[in-house]
């Protein structure tokens, strides 16, 4: 008897330490930062909303976030939790608002919005607000600290004629004013636009983060091996497509941020924008002469691409796969995705 007892017991024990592990991870904490808008025009009004998830009595707290006050002005802050509010505390482009519950009362769990808070656009450019540090103390008098470094990314485009010295004529001039009026592009320092010039991984990354106004919760940031190499510009882009599961790094894990990009990427990254099943059974057959020079990786995402009209061949209907795309082509191409999306 006792011989039985023991597997029994045994399997009840991983059972239960098997349960203990998923409850934890449910459990686990984190937060997130949004905006009703990241594309705004001079005297608009921006919001940054701040939430946990998952949190666990939660009587106060205190946040902290930066901002370029050039660009962004900062209006007010407010919580619809009862209790006693600390006036705001503004001091160069760093803000703290604290907020505690009084008397006898629970603290809040499970999924909260702790603050939102006004700004007002007053510069032009990018400009960025950052949750830097939040602190939550429980009933009990107790507390915890995290630094979750969350960007929402904010655009307000300058306001100058549309006059990109090697753009007129091209073909996709249309498709390249429009996408600078939006806002999520630019020209050179020197007037010119460069439609022809090859795009890096890097630069896709961010026009794409910039387009979709994407923003990431900092338990899903992502950084790849070679993240140093990453441009200032494009590191909080780039990390923000992982997180989102847009981009992704290569087997030794290094993202190669200067690396031309292929047209074997860009579609499935626009692809996954839309959510395709990446199936190479249930994909339509394609067409290109150059099929068979097709990765098999990237092979659903160009049917399905091809299907939809996003992308279409080159001459002598050849996709060129492990072709480059230039800076043209990749606004058209999101342009596409965004109007689809629309």
């Amino acid at each position: 008897m006792k011989f039985r007892i023991l597997p029994l017991l045994l399997s009840v024990f991983l059972l239960f330490a098997m349960w203990s592990a998923v409850a934890y991870a449910e459990e686990k904490t984190t937060f997130s930062l949004s905006g009703s808008v990241s594309h705004v025009n001079v005297g608009d009004e921006v919001t940054a909303a701040v939430e946990g998830h998952s949190v666990k009595d939660v009587y106060g707290y205190e946040l902290r976030l930066s901002y370029d006050p050039k660009v962004l002005s900062f209006r007010k802050a407010s919580t619809a939790w009862e209790g006693f509010t600390v006036p705001p505390i503004v001091e160069n482009g760093t803000i703290t608002f604290a907020h505690t519950k009084v008397g006898n009362n629970k603290g809040e769990s499970g999924h909260v919005h702790f603050a939102s808070l006004q700004f007002e656009a007053i510069g032009q450019g990018d400009a960025a607000i950052q949750l830097t540090r939040i602190k939550l103390v429980d009933s009990g008098g107790g507390s915890t600290t995290a630094e979750p470094g969350l960007l929402l990314n904010i655009n307000i485009p300058v306001k100058k004629p549309i006059n990109y010295l090697d753009t007129k004529g091209h073909w996709a001039e249309e498709d390249i004013a429009r996408a600078t009026e939006m806002g999520w592009i630019n020209g050179l320092p020197d007037g010119r636009f460069a439609p022809e010039k090859e795009v890096t991984r890097a630069q896709f990354a961010t026009m794409l983060s910039r387009a979709l106004e994407l923003s990431t919760q900092s338990d899903l940031a992502q950084t790849f091996k070679d993240d140093e190499q990453i441009p200032a510009y494009a590191k909080s882009h780039v990390s923000q497509a992982a997180a989102a599961g847009l981009v992704k790094g290569y087997e030794d894990a290094t993202f190669r941020p200067a690396r031309s990009i292929t047209r074997s990427e860009i579609t499935v990254m626009l692809m996954r924008v839309l959510g395709y099943e990446d199936n190479i059974a249930s994909s339509p057959p394609l067409a290109y002469e150059d099929a068979d020079q097709v990765p098999e990786w990237a092979y659903p995402a160009i049917a399905a691409a091809s299907d939809l009209g996003i992308v279409k061949g080159r001459s002598n209907n050849k996709f060129a796969p492990g072709g480059y795309t230039t800076r043209a082509e990749a606004v058209t191409l999101i342009l596409r995705i965004l109007d689809r999306i629309s």
